[in-house]
């Protein structure tokens, strides 16, 4: 008599698939909280090794809870028709949420996690792309790329050829007059030589307003923006120029350090920055061989009679970008001067977005880097 049996290894697995359910918790954690974390000095201000701290719900094993209400239940006891079998606990038992006065049931169970700036760029980068990114190379912004360009007798085993080691197997037992084996010297191995070739080319002119209007919270909220800019670009382009300009009355360029650290005051003329930009891309970026994001970020003061001035330049550089993009720090929701003469210009190439608190910053950078173009 032939006897049937099945391995179950389902329960060995049940690691496994706690370990999975928690990182999906910790994922959906971080999507909830990821308009605060973004701004979290901790990130800002670290050298990208930091982690924070996030609450996430407890995973728990099913099991069984102990009524504590001791109502009847199916299966205890007699019944009879219309008998009820249960019924919702007295809220001002403290059982219910905003009953008032102590509560004398468990809350639900949530424990802290530790995220690090990899788990946060993970969720926070999926889906943003740079927008109207045209195939535009250069032996400028090289690539090292890897072809594999021989067959050899030796190698790394991660890179054994099959259908070559094959055929050699087949030859020698042929010639041999053997059954068909694999042997060591019929092992045949993928080599590659590096190459460099053209990258798409593209720069991103960084632009930020240091002038005396500009006060700590929007220049935090500025450098913030920058930051993960930087970081969402570096991670998905392996080649992408940045060059940083800062103004007051007065533009100029500086190095990241000091565009993240400069303070300055006085008076805001923006056409000073555009005019810079523009200057930039005549003389080190021409359209026609790079992809170009001038992105500005201020607080929207601008001196009123250079309003004008200021729209028409902005107009030149979308003429000459992929893509331009606004943010303004509004704080206080107050009218500013620049945004009220920018209505009109060609949504494709030029996207504008508002923000006056922390978490906002996260829906500029969603503005500015959803992959769509806007027709």
């Amino acid at each position: 008599m032939g006897i049937l049996s099945q391995d179950d290894w389902s329960l060995d697995r049940r690691g496994q698939a706690a370990q999975a359910r928690h990182r999906e918790k910790v994922r959906e954690a971080i999507r909830n909280n990821l308009p605060n974390l973004i701004s979290d000095q901790g990130f800002i201000l670290s050298d990208g090794k930091r982690t924070v701290r996030i609450p996430v719900q407890s995973l728990d094993e099913p099991h069984f809870v102990y009524d504590q209400g001791k109502q009847s239940r199916v299966g205890q006891g007699e019944g009879r028709t219309g008998q009820s079998i249960g019924s919702a606990q007295d809220a001002q038992a403290g059982n219910a949420p905003g009953a008032g006065g102590a509560g004398q049931q468990p809350g639900e169970r949530m424990i802290e996690s530790e995220v690090s700036l990899d788990e946060v760029e993970e969720v926070l980068f999926a889906g943003l792309e740079l927008p109207n990114l045209e195939d535009k190379r250069t032996f400028e912004q090289q690539a090292e790329a890897s072809d594999f360009s021989d067959i050899r007798p030796k190698g790394m085993l991660g890179n054994l050829d099959r259908r070559h080691t094959l055929l050699e197997a087949l030859r020698r037992s042929r010639k041999q007059g053997k059954e068909v084996s694999i042997q060591t010297d019929d092992l045949r191995y993928k080599t590659w030589e590096d190459s460099p070739r053209p990258d798409v080319a593209a720069v991103v002119i960084a632009m930020m307003d240091v002038s005396g209007s500009m006060g700590m919270t929007e220049k935090y909220m500025s450098r913030t923006f920058f930051y993960w800019l930087e970081r969402f670009l570096k991670s998905k382009y392996e080649h992408v120029n940045f060059r940083y300009l800062v103004h007051h009355v007065v533009a100029y360029e500086t190095g990241k350090e000091e565009f993240y650290t400069t303070r300055e005051s006085g008076g805001t003329v923006c056409s000073s920055v555009f005019q810079a930009a523009l200057d930039l891309i005549r003389k080190d970026y021409p359209p026609q061989a790079w992809n170009i994001y001038p992105v500005y970020v201020g607080d929207g003061d601008n001196l009123v009679s250079d309003n004008e001035r200021a729209r028409a330049l902005l107009e030149n550089l979308c003429e000459a970008s992929s893509l331009v993009g606004y943010m303004e720090v509004n704080l206080m929701h107050r009218p500013a001067s620049l945004i009220s003469v920018l209505g009109g210009i060609s949504p494709f190439h030029f996207r504008a977005a508002a923000v006056s608190e922390r978490k906002q910053v996260l829906e500029a950078l969603q503005t500015f880097f959803r992959p769509e173009a806007i027709s």
